[in-house]
């Protein structure tokens, strides 16, 4: 689990442009900076000017993520910095959980595609492979016009579990589109894939699934691609809905690869 690290607030005058408070953490981290504009300037290059997601920092050779709040005052600005470990355990820098899905508590949609572009980039700069798989529950519509949504949302919800338990803290879980998931496999390729979605089928073998009396015996299908250098988020994930799409469609397998 990665520290929260809280840097004390950083402030900088709007009328002379310079900054007022400062904290030796940030000194550190942003050497020389003393203007906002020189600041900007910075977040700009590094592609961090969108606040509320996490981005890359190496300090000192170690990676962190870094992430931060901006408060536009009448006089000022004012910046609170957050600097956590290089895992996906990540806390909103506003203090929510606006970040998290409530029902699965997995990241949300908007949290996981983030973080999705991060990993593109991160796999692209290190030269290494990184598998995204997206599990689709197979009659979960039949579940919900059945015995209620509430059902379904058991159904989810035990899904998640397994999806979590199944996962490294490096990897990164999702609910996607409502009824999908999304699972975000760090430094993996297809082979990886497939060993995580065996042992995945195995342990979701092992749960009995029991709803107000009812049983639900749950299969699934699953589209998986690797993330290519030239990749944006919208490409990659429309490899993983097509292959996803030939998996319903497939009568001797529930999982396909588009590489």
């Amino acid at each position: 689990m990665s520290v929260l690290q809280e840097i004390r607030t950083v402030v900088f005058d709007k009328n002379s442009n310079r900054i007022t408070q400062s904290d030796p953490v940030f000194e550190t981290l942003f050497k020389n900076i003393t203007e906002l504009s020189v600041l900007n300037t910075f977040l700009a290059q590094n592609s961090m000017l969108n606040e509320e997601f996490l981005h890359k920092l190496s300090i000192d050779g170690m990676e962190h993520h870094l992430c931060y709040q901006r408060k536009d005052l009448s006089e000022s600005f004012e910046f609170h910095f957050f600097l956590l470990s290089d895992d996906w355990s990540v806390v909103n820098p506003a203090g929510g959980c606006d970040i998290y899905d409530q029902l699965t508590g997995l990241r949300n949609e908007k949290n996981i595609l983030s973080l999705l572009k991060h990993e593109i980039n991160r796999a692209a700069r290190d030269k290494n492979s990184s598998a995204t798989l997206i599990i689709d529950i197979k009659h979960l519509k039949n579940i919900n016009e059945m015995f209620g949504y509430l059902a379904g949302d058991y159904v989810l919800k035990e899904v998640a579990k397994t999806v979590t338990g199944n996962t490294r803290l490096s990897d990164a879980t999702g609910r996607y589109k409502g009824d999908k998931l999304v699972v975000l496999l760090y430094k993996t390729d297809a082979h990886g894939a497939m060993q995580y979605l065996n042992r995945f089928d195995k342990r979701f073998e092992q749960i009995a699934l029991n709803f107000n009396g009812f049983s639900f015996d749950i299969e699934f299908n699953f589209g998986v691609t690797i993330s290519k250098e030239e990749d944006t988020v919208d490409t990659l994930l429309e490899r993983a809905n097509n292959a996803l799409i030939k998996a319903k469609k497939s009568r001797s397998t529930h999982v396909e690869f588009l590489l």
